[in-house]
């Protein structure tokens, strides 16, 4: 008996090493996975059988995860390709986590492109099946539309469903009656980023509501500003602003809060930056400035071409 127990283990040991060996083998062998990509996450639904029922617990740890994710991205690139799918297999595990979707779709809609408030606006979408009586899912959508790619065909619809819901607080509905009635989105941006700011605990996401809370109160201020000139003086002020400096309505023009210039537009009487928050604004600015010198030097050295030909050719005439 105790023979046939020895035999035992060791055909044990042997199917344990044997596998082992042969894994190790593969990964020297061959090239590693990189961590950050979509291949390195499991889909929302396998997710939930990978972890043998400890999803809570491997939520919590994907959701600290994510948090780093973001952090070391919004110090370098500001760039969040995999946040989406993150907060998805997170919800998937643990859908009572409900901090995590604003979460994401705010780190993600920062980064103010299309592709990624279309980005934000599925993880809200999200959020809405998860939560169908909580405002915030549906109005988020349309204050991105809104706010970020100025699409009202879009924004209006869900502002205006989630206003009708049950618990939408009054400040809400009167930041929707307001865009109604009087056009721009400036005070809502303010109002709203105002109260997400109030409400975050992360330093680095506080850090970007503070810049895009300033980024609306100078868009704000100045375009009180240029009204106030209007009355004054009948007309409107310059492009540049500096009307308005002139005639001491405001001390000094300041600076775009992403690098770009604020300017009066004639057509809708406002102030705007040609940043337009776009994060990323410098950055272009540099690229385009860099190219434009490159485009100069080759320019340039074409022209000297035709004259360095012509002195060769003068010298083998002689």
């Amino acid at each position: 008996m105790k023979k046939i127990s020895t035999i035992i283990a060791v055909v044990l040991i042997l199917a344990t090493i044997v596998p082992f060996y042969f894994v190790r083998k593969h990964l020297i062998e061959n090239e590693r996975p990189k961590v950050e990509t979509i291949a390195a996450y499991p889909k929302p639904d396998v997710a939930k059988i990978m972890f043998l029922g400890m999803n809570a617990f491997a939520a919590d740890l994907l959701f600290a995860r994510s948090q780093y994710y973001y952090g070391s991205h919004y110090v370098t690139d500001r760039t969040y390709a995999l946040l989406e799918q993150m907060i998805r297999v997170i919800m998937a595990l643990n859908p009572s986590l409900e901090y995590a979707i604003p979460f994401g779709e705010a780190a993600i809609s920062s980064m103010r492109t299309p592709e990624a408030i279309e980005s934000a606006n599925s993880l809200l979408r999200l959020g809405h099946e998860l939560y169908p009586d909580d405002y915030y899912y549906v109005f988020n959508q349309g204050y991105n539309y809104f706010i970020y790619l100025n699409d009202m065909e879009k924004a209006y619809p869900l502002m205006y469903e989630s206003i009708n819901m049950k618990n939408t607080p009054s400040k809400v509905i009167w930041l929707v009656n307001h865009v109604a009635t009087m056009g721009g989105g400036y005070r809502m941006g303010y109002e709203y980023t105002k109260d997400r700011l109030e409400k975050a605990k992360d330093k680095n996401m506080r850090d970007q509501f503070e810049k895009e809370l300033q980024h609306f109160a100078n868009l704000l201020s100045l375009t009180k500003a240029a009204e106030e000139y209007y009355k004054k003086y009948g007309k409107s002020p310059d492009k540049e602003l500096t009307e308005l400096v002139k005639a001491k309505i405001v001390t000094e023009i300041p600076k775009g809060v992403y690098g770009g210039e604020y300017y009066y537009d004639e057509n809708d009487r406002i102030v705007k930056t040609t940043s337009q928050g776009d994060r990323k604004y410098i950055e272009k600015k540099e690229k385009q400035a860099k190219k434009e010198a490159e485009a100069k030097q080759e320019s340039e050295a074409q022209q000297k071409e035709p004259v360095k030909e012509k002195e060769n050719s003068d010298k083998s005439d002689k």
